[in-house]
């Protein structure tokens, strides 16, 4: 099967579309299945090579790379409707592929005009949050070229089927992790140790973009109220408006962006993971559903806190492999805290659990799931 993914970020790229994008096309490629990222060309850098891609995303598995040039690469909202348009009717990859395959609605909404067959990625049912969307989506999901969905959820699937989405054309496959990068595992000190990081506290650790969309107000509501632990926030790019806040709590700890060997190395060091307790993530935003950062968290085998949402809970049990709260009361999220990092059983029996959870969550398990829905998809299609 040959795949022409057209994904339209400049690549290398610190938000985490990128690093999916890419895990997903390597473990594809790792089956042997024949994909080629085609990208946007910035006019006055160099493209990458594949092999560049992998070693910045730190992945194995065979994919191509092609470039399209991109004169609005600069601007996000052109850059996208022109790689959309330039990548559907230029790429030779695309021309040749069995399945254009894309993650962007745009390129979705041109692939639908044409008579290659195409699948669709997403994590977000965008017209909950844009409702003009509607039609389009419903509209591009009924061609009958359209091979499916692959959704992140069953809290996006629902959301599409209930657009009238035909439930065959739509696959759930969870994101996940690679398990060779977890080993060799490290006790909490163990990774303290390695990071240099202080030991005089228990340390809770947020790993993920450092802003107010992900309900970070909510963690340095906890922190204020948690003195006897240290929260190490890991992953800040600058000097935003969640930056400077954290510095008014000495207990806080501000990382830089990590490349993914340095996120597995400060999951380690933390005695809990801390999902934010807040509802605007998912509910005000929409930009966030089981976000990656889980399946992290729980191949590193440590105690979660997290918000009891409608899509953390098709991983995640309170009290089983969990501890789950309601979004947006930094006070009972704080009491919860305080009674977790008390308990030492407690908090192994949650990490093993956890840990647990994780076994087949992982990219090559996803991407042998991909590779068999559109296989099936393609023939019910004729392709």
């Amino acid at each position: 099967m040959r795949i022409a993914y057209l994904f339209d970020r400049p690549l290398p790229a610190t938000e985490t579309d990128s690093e999916q994008v890419v895990k997903t096309v390597a473990a594809l490629g790792r089956r042997g299945v024949e994909v080629t990222l085609v990208l946007p060309r910035h006019p006055r850098r160099e493209p990458l090579r594949a092999d560049a891609i992998r070693a910045h995303y730190q992945v194995t598995g065979d994919f191509a790379v092609e470039y399209v040039p991109s004169p609005l690469v600069r601007w996000q909202d052109p850059r996208k409707l022109d790689h959309a348009r330039r990548a559907l009717a230029g790429s030779r990859a695309a021309a040749r592929a069995d399945v254009v395959y894309t993650r962007n609605f745009p390129t979705l909404f041109g692939a639908a005009l044409g008579s290659k067959p195409f699948a669709y990625e997403t994590y977000r049912p965008w017209f909950d949050q844009l409702p003009p969307l509607r039609w389009p989506f419903r509209a591009a999901m009924a061609r009958p070229r359209f091979v499916g969905a692959v959704l992140h959820s069953s809290f996006a699937r629902d959301r599409y089927a209930a657009l009238g989405v035909d439930p065959e054309r739509l696959l759930v496959a969870h994101n996940g992790y690679d398990p060779h990068a977890f080993e060799p595992r490290l006790e909490p000190a163990e990774g303290r140790a390695a990071l240099g990081l202080p030991g005089d506290r228990p340390l809770v650790v947020y790993t993920g973009h450092i802003n107010a969309t992900k309900g970070l107000d909510v963690v340095l509501s906890m922190a204020r109220r948690t003195p006897e632990a240290r929260f190490v926030l890991v992953g800040s790019e600058g000097d935003g408006v969640i930056e400077r806040l954290a510095r008014g709590h000495d207990n806080v700890m501000l990382v830089p962006w990590q490349r993914f060997d340095g996120v597995v190395r400060h999951l380690f060091a933390a005695d809990v993971l801390l999902l934010p307790p807040s509802s605007v993530p998912l509910r005000l935003v929409g930009n966030t559903v089981l976000p990656m950062k889980l399946f992290l968290y729980l191949a590193a085998g440590r105690p979660i806190l997290a918000p009891n949402g409608p899509d953390l809970r098709e991983l995640l049990r309170d009290g089983d492999n969990a501890v789950l709260v309601p979004p947006g009361d930094a006070r009972v999220a704080s009491r919860a805290l305080a009674g977790l990092l008390g308990d030492r059983e407690r908090r192994q029996r949650l990490g093993a659990a956890a840990l647990d959870t994780s076994r087949g969550l992982t990219w090559d398990a996803r991407a042998e799931k991909i590779e068999r829905f559109l296989e099936l998809r393609l023939s019910e299609v004729g392709a």
